[in-house]
């Protein structure tokens, strides 16, 4: 049982102080970018300028381009979809408007930080609505030989959203809600799917409000997310009632770019196991007591 003891011990210290340096280094290896989202609305025939701030996290000289590249949506956890395949032709993008200062590549001693700037110039025929792009930092990895090895670079990129202003809508549509109908416990997750219909994108926040029969009503925020156009991103929130009981109206609701609220009805029967239990058990006993008055009782009238 000792022997046992020391090899445990053994181990956890070998974990903590022989380990555990190596594993620091490889959480923060790599290149690193910073800020992570841009938002601006500009004019056609306008231009804004915006500034990334691209950090070496490894132990030797980093060598990095910075790139640009199109995207049309996000998935519903909010990861871009990025465009595949060249636009028509005489149409430009938002990564077409990006240019990068003189600094777009070259080196980063280990653990500093560069500050890169960019500038957007909308062209005066740019069409109304959103336009979506990232910036890249990629870092570039070489051999003895100095040749650069492929495969082996890592890629951090930054989000630019671009509201042209003109004739645009700013329509929202809950596609999907998970409520459960009948609820025994507490918590509950809620969560709902929500589409951009318009034309730019905007912050929507969500939220469920319940309404029981008596007593206050209770609200569960879902949190603001940026929808982009045709596009749609989950919203989710937690129902914390350590006893939920009775017949509730459920309202879910997002808001659309100019602040109006869409919203579906539902509803929940909400029945807590701790008197669900001792109330299935009183039914079934109430049922035994009648089979048996039955089987060995008559009823006799005088």
């Amino acid at each position: 049982m000792k022997k046992r003891i020391f090899i445990v011990l053994l181990a956890a210290f070998f974990v903590s102080f022989v380990l555990s340096p190596f594993i620091s280094r490889a959480q923060q290896s790599g290149i690193q970018i910073s800020p992570v989202t841009f938002n601006y609305e500009i004019n056609p025939g306008e231009s804004e300028s915006g500034k990334i701030t691209v950090t070496n996290l490894n132990s030797e000289e980093l060598i990095y381009i910075c790139e640009k590249e199109n995207f049309t949506g996000v998935s519903d956890e909010g990861a871009p979809v990025y465009a595949t395949g060249a636009l028509n032709e005489g149409v430009t993008g938002l990564s077409d408007w990006i240019e990068f200062d003189s600094n777009k590549e070259g080196k980063i001693v280990p653990k500093e930080s560069k500050e890169i700037s960019f500038t957007i110039a909308v062209p005066k025929g740019a069409e109304p609505g959103g336009h979506y792009a990232a910036v890249f930092a990629k870092e570039i990895k070489k051999n003895a030989e100095g040749k650069t090895e492929l495969g082996v670079a890592s890629r951090v990129g930054a989000l630019v959203l671009v509201s042209v202003p003109g004739d645009v809508t700013r329509g929202a549509k809950i596609i999907e809600t998970k409520i459960s109908k009948f609820v025994w416990k507490s918590p509950n997750l809620f969560t709902m799917k929500v589409e951009d219909t318009g034309t730019v994108h905007y912050d929507s926040k969500a939220e469920v409000v319940l309404k029981p029969l008596l007593g206050k009503n209770q609200t569960v925020d879902m949190g603001t997310h940026t929808l982009l156009p045709k596009s749609t991103r989950s919203f989710e929130g937690t129902w914390q009632n350590k006893y939920p009981f009775g017949y509730y109206k459920v309202t879910a609701s997002a808001q659309d770019g100019d602040k109006n609220s869409v919203s579906v009805g539902s509803y929940i029967i909400a029945i807590p196991l701790i008197i669900a239990i001792p109330l299935l058990a009183v039914i079934l006993i109430i049922i035994i007591i009648i089979r048996h008055v039955k089987r060995n009782y008559k009823v006799v009238s005088r």
